[in-house]
């Protein structure tokens, strides 16, 4: 009887000791907000009318007031990357409006995404001495100061539970940026940094390791399929991937929020700090809907008090839209078109190409504002004009196809070149199989390209700065011309001009296999 008293006192004793060890911890994060400083419409099909109903989300009154509404002492608050670029007042600021925005969430680490860099990276690293919360970068360095861009790693504890976290910056960053932006930094091996940021944060008694990356739902797998032994969780941010649900590569638990403040994660967690284990994890997408016994009044003015100098300007309604402008990244749209071919006649070019991730915004039909074109271009690419001549425009076209099959064929986002002025057609069936007789026609209007004349083509600056990634090696360089016109402007004195836009969309670009 005594020995069975003293098992049950130890068992007691035991259970006790575990239950005392199990901790909980709710992850808050989200990711791309891209300067959408104030709510906006947006729309989804009512399941009982099955009628679109329209309503307000987002803005940094509604996502802190949301943040405030779910954040306890035992709260983890993330962010990964892409705050800076989207609306006018990010550009006006050179981002330091954002980062003075992100001081009022009192973040517990944010990582650099490539937007970040879009004014340069030295006006980025003007702005980062406003934050007021960690940064973090372990694969950016900055050869000029020999430092990198942000902290390699840093550890939070949260309950009990030291969370080491290591920040990851888009490793494709010069790809997606101007090459003039990125000229003074170099970015190093992802996985040695990830293997070193381990090895430090084990060395410092991390409970849980956590990868915040800002790379892509892609990337995030291949890191957790790699790394699965060590970390535990991935939040991420860049391919603008609305996860309702966590997914799951080897057990290392995969978030992100969606895009533009829409979504607040949640993620909620039981840790063994005994074992260093998550017990159980559950996650989810709380929607931001604009609720005034939510939304954070304070912070909204403080946003709109920004913004409000610009106001007069932005606020013109410069022309009617008859039909909605659809944006596509992958896929050919009417608004794609309808700057390809602005470009093009206000350029006098032949052809006219435009691409897809360069437009950041759908437009609802209705009154076209000055802010909604800043928006739709918030990039504030130049349009330059270059020739070539009709033999290598038809090498461009034929790499091009099988840069974006490639892509397409690995499950990736495959980035379309609005046309203007050019139509062709291919079989993506011969692509595959590798043969070089795919494309079928390439005609300028009706007309046959023909390889011994010369074609003009207008273009941002982007896409002629990254031409290989667009168009592969076509055994020439190309010398773009500056035409010292911005996008946006082309497109807000087009507008202008036709006072009411109606755009269709047209097959510009055509698979027979499809």
């Amino acid at each position: 009887m005594r020995s069975l008293l003293i098992f049950l006192v130890s068992l007691l004793t035991l259970s006790a000791f575990s239950q005392e060890n199990l901790k909980e911890v709710t992850i808050l994060h989200w990711n791309d907000f891209h300067a959408r400083n104030q709510a906006y419409r947006v729309s989804k099909k009512d399941s009982a009318t099955g009628k679109q109903v329209y309503y307000e989300v987002g803005g940094v009154g509604s996502m802190l007031g949301y943040l405030k509404k779910y954040r306890t002492p035992n709260s983890l608050v993330l962010n990964a990357g892409d705050d800076f670029q989207g609306t006018p007042i990010s550009n006006f600021t050179r981002g330091k409006s954002q980062i003075e925005l992100l001081n009022l969430y009192n973040i517990d680490a944010f990582v650099l995404g490539n937007h970040e860099f879009d004014y340069s990276q030295y006006s980025l690293d003007s702005a980062l001495k406003l934050a007021k919360f960690d940064v973090l970068s372990a694969n950016v360095f900055m050869t000029s100061k020999n430092s990198l861009m942000g902290k390699p790693n840093v550890i939070k504890t949260i309950n009990g539970v030291k969370f080491g976290i290591i920040g990851i910056t888009l490793p494709e960053l010069f790809t997606t940026s101007l090459p003039r932006n990125v000229t003074d930094l170099v970015m190093l091996n992802t996985d040695s940094v990830i293997q070193e940021g381990i090895t430090d944060l084990k060395a410092r008694n991390a409970d849980v390791i956590i990868l915040l990356t800002h790379a892509g739902l892609d990337t995030d797998k291949e890191l957790a399929a790699k790394f699965f032994g060590d970390v535990d969780i991935i939040v991420g941010g860049h391919s603008h991937t609305t996860l309702y649900k966590p997914v799951r590569v080897n057990g290392v638990v995969i978030v992100q929020a969606g895009s533009y403040g829409r979504n607040l994660g949640k993620l909620d967690l039981k840790i063994d700090v005994d074992k260093d284990t998550i017990i159980s994890s559950s996650g989810l997408l709380i929607e931001t809907i604009m609720d005034s016994a939510i939304i954070d009044k304070q912070a909204q003015q403080i946003a709109d008090n920004m913004i409000a100098q610009y106001m007069p300007e932005l606020s013109k309604v410069i022309g009617t839209l008859e039909t909605d402008w659809r944006a596509g990244y992958g896929d050919e749209s009417n608004l794609g078109q309808f700057e390809a071919d602005a470009f093009k006649n206000k350029t006098g070019a032949d052809i006219g190409f435009v691409n897809g991730g360069g437009l950041r915004k759908s437009l609802f039909k209705g009154n076209i504002l000055v802010s909604d074109i800043w928006e739709i271009n918030p990039f504030g690419n130049e349009v330059q004009v270059f020739t070539v001549s009709g033999k290598d425009l038809r090498q461009m076209i034929k790499n091009n196809i099988k840069i974006r099959r490639e892509k397409q064929n690995a499950g990736e986002g495959a980035e379309i070149l609005q046309t203007s002025g050019l139509n062709y057609s291919f079989d993506s069936r011969l692509v595959d199989a590798g043969s070089e007789d795919f494309l079928l026609s390439l005609n300028i209007g009706r007309t046959e390209v023909q390889d011994d004349m010369n074609y003009t083509i207008a273009t941002n600056n982007y896409v002629t700065g990254q031409f290989k990634k667009f168009f592969g090696d076509i055994g020439i360089e190309i010398e773009p011309k500056v035409t010292g016109w911005l996008d946006r402007d082309i497109i807000i004195e087009t507008v202008k001009d036709m006072k009411t836009v109606n755009t269709v969309l047209e097959k510009r670009i055509v698979d027979v296999a499809k």
